[in-house]
């Protein structure tokens, strides 16, 4: 058995172990009304004196949200006579909630008689704030990842592309040198028999000579396709209305007389683009839409100012493409057409994004194509950029 004086030196350390405790310790009755509290709790609420806290009840150190919930585990912990922890939101003297861990633990006395509580309070707030942070940063750095991820994937997009520019470039240049010079020949032969050879040709000659005319035209122009689309694009850019540029074009395009231009294009607000290369993306759109319409329709053409761009539709009623089709007309080398390289779609392409715009397509088949482009409103300095 414990002498008193073995008892009372176990207090004392017992009570220096409470002081001592960076931790806040409530001791009080099963009521919740307080009897002591050590210093580590006054100043993790505020208070200045212990007076200020003995005789209170716990549940006013306690925010109004939880309070239903401590009551509730404070019952539970009666009744079972168990302790319980939990995370709670502390209300200091001035009225300041903190986040706080609370371990609650019964005491009985030797005959398991439950005599009061013992509260172990822990101001969890740098903790919390620490993870917060970490989360934080932890969400940057997914979106630096993914961010990057992205940069490299466009890299990557722009690398193939690049590459397959460079291989048909190259194909080009062979294309050219060891197409033209015969394609010249031709040519210049036919010429020779229709101004020499009259007599001998005859009249049904003649139309034959316009064939290879015609047919040295179309393969010169897959040539003159070729080497476009590989090469860089140079802009000499000029001030225009919307309206201006699609007036001449449509001054320039024979269409069937089944077909009804409507030219719902606007003159302001104007535009700085190349108007030769412009006007191929228009004259191409336009024979694209007369080609989906062989037994007549309409095209619209509109223009619209768009926040710091002006959109343009050209809009047909003709066959329309299918889901399979439509997901490849920019690509080179994509035809559906018995003539033709597929490179002219993939050519306005690449002209309207050296311009900065963009291009889209919506189509349904038996219902009709819509292409929709955008040119930005830029300030004449900027024909000074090269673009690619």
């Amino acid at each position: 058995m414990h002498t008193n004086g073995e008892m009372e030196r176990e207090l004392r350390v017992f009570s220096l172990a409470i002081e001592m405790s960076i931790d806040g310790i409530i001791i009080g009755e099963l009521s919740g009304k307080i009897t002591y509290v050590n210093d580590a709790f006054l100043k993790m609420y505020g208070v200045s004196d212990k007076k200020d806290v003995v005789g209170r009840y716990v549940v006013e150190f306690i925010a109004e949200r939880d309070r239903e919930r401590a009551a509730q585990k404070s019952l539970e912990c009666i009744n079972t006579g168990k302790g319980f922890a939990g995370e709670f939101a502390a209300l200091t003297m001035k009225g300041k909630e903190i986040p706080v861990e609370v371990t609650v633990s019964v005491m009985k006395d030797g005959n398991g008689k439950e005599l009061g509580f013992v509260d172990i309070v822990r101001d969890v707030s740098e903790r919390k704030q620490f993870f917060k942070k970490l989360e934080e940063h932890s969400a940057k750095l997914e979106s630096m990842v993914e961010q990057r991820t992205k940069e490299l994937s466009e890299a990557q997009d722009r690398l193939l592309k690049a590459e397959r520019l460079a291989a048909i470039g190259e194909l080009a240049g062979q294309v050219g040198h060891d197409i033209r010079n015969p394609l010249t020949s031709i040519k210049n032969a036919a010429y020779f028999l229709r101004k020499k050879q009259t007599s001998f040709v005859g009249g049904s000659g003649d139309e034959m000579l316009t064939v290879i005319d015609r047919s040295v035209e179309h393969a010169n122009s897959i040539v003159n396709d070729l080497l476009e689309y590989s090469r860089e694009i140079h802009l000499d850019l000029e001030e225009y209305s919307p309206k201006s540029l699609v007036d001449y074009v449509l001054l320039l395009v024979n269409t069937p007389s089944s077909i009804k231009i409507v030219d719902n294009t606007q003159s302001f607000p104007t535009i700085w683009v190349d108007a030769s290369k412009m006007e191929r993306v228009f004259i191409n759109l336009i024979k694209n839409a007369v080609e989906a319409m062989p037994d007549g329709g309409k095209l619209e053409i509109v223009s619209r100012k768009n926040e710091d761009s002006v959109e343009f539709t050209f809009a047909d009623n003709g066959c329309g493409m299918s889901k399979e089709v439509l997901a490849k007309v920019f690509t080179p080398l994509f035809t559906t057409k018995a003539q033709g390289m597929g490179l002219g779609l993939p050519i306005c392409k690449r002209i309207i994004e050296a311009h900065g715009g963009k291009i889209a397509v919506e189509s349904t088949q038996n219902k009709g194509t819509k292409f929709t482009f955008t040119l930005p409103i830029a300030h004449p300095d900027f024909k000074s950029q090269k673009l690619e």
